[in-house]
């Protein structure tokens, strides 16, 4: 039986109208879980293999970056990464704290998220 592929394809909308009618797909590889429970709060989604007009390395225009803090499970150190967030969905993450509390998977294990900001270069 041939081996389960540890990465997937996730994509965003951008620009577009009311139902993201025209939006550009916005797409790239990455991990599995790296958007498990935050994925719907992020507007982030996981593609399927029927999905088209996904757009691949494009430079302009990308997705905001947010900083996620969070805490390490098996140290209690915090510490932060950097996931791809939907324009549209900025506030609600960062000032309205809609995916605080709620865990994100690093390294296969599940930390608790402690705040959100947009990523400064």
């Amino acid at each position: 039986m041939p081996a389960e592929p540890k990465t997937v394809i996730w994509y965003i909308n951008l620009g577009g109208s009311v139902g993201d009618i025209g939006a550009m797909r916005y797409a790239w590889r990455g991990k599995k879980t790296s958007y498990k429970n935050i994925g719907d709060g992020l507007g982030v989604k996981q593609a399927k293999d029927t999905d088209t007009g996904l757009m691949f390395g494009a430079n302009s225009p990308k997705p905001a970056k947010v900083r996620i803090s969070y805490t390490d499970a098996n140290t209690g150190a915090s510490k932060t990464c950097v996931r791809f967030c939907e324009p549209d969905k900025i506030g609600d993450v960062t000032t309205g704290g809609k995916i605080n509390s709620k865990k994100i998977v690093i390294a296969g294990v599940e930390c608790n998220i402690n705040a959100v900001e947009i990523k400064n270069n």
